[in-house]
């Protein structure tokens, strides 16, 4: 409706009507395109929490962080000091025997059948490479981030 009354109108068009017209097609746009705008704020939640992971990377390696719920002995809540780095509660999976650890990191984290996106963080030989097959399979929705770090979308 706005956009027949600023082409009729267009010589009297108010910048509060254009601002109108923009903040529809804004819209408009992330509701069809929203994988696009997802990715964005994947990216940028990355970089922004990455150096706070590690911290929590270098806990758990050297035992400071534990599993910790006793519903499960794979999750750890992460104490209120650290912002929220895993999404779904703030929990994150830890998966170590000995010196190697795998650590996972919710994105988007689904408690039913719809996949789950995850960063993981693992220096086991065995999850390495299911994670490099998982990139080769699926390289759209899984991909390599850093050395030991991987992306992942999963059920």
């Amino acid at each position: 409706m706005q956009l027949f009354k600023l082409i009729k109108e267009r010589k009297a068009s108010t910048k509060l009507r254009f601002l109108k017209i923009l903040t529809f097609a804004i819209l408009f746009y992330l509701t069809l395109y929203r994988w696009t705008f997802d990715k964005v704020i994947e990216k940028i939640d990355w970089h922004l929490l990455y150096d706070k992971r590690m911290e929590i990377v270098d806990q758990v390696k050297n035992d400071k962080l534990k599993s910790n719920v006793s519903w499960n002995n794979w999750i750890c809540k992460l104490p209120y000091e650290f912002p929220i780095v895993s999404h779904g509660g703030n929990d994150i999976g830890i998966s170590k025997d000995k010196e190697k650890v795998t650590i996972t990191f919710f994105v988007f984290r689904n408690f039913f059948s719809a996949p789950s996106t995850k960063f993981i963080y693992t220096t086991h030989e065995e999850d390495i490479r299911y994670f490099e097959e998982q990139v080769a399979k699926n390289p759209t929705n899984n991909w390599k981030l850093q050395t030991n770090w991987y992306r992942i979308l999963s059920e």
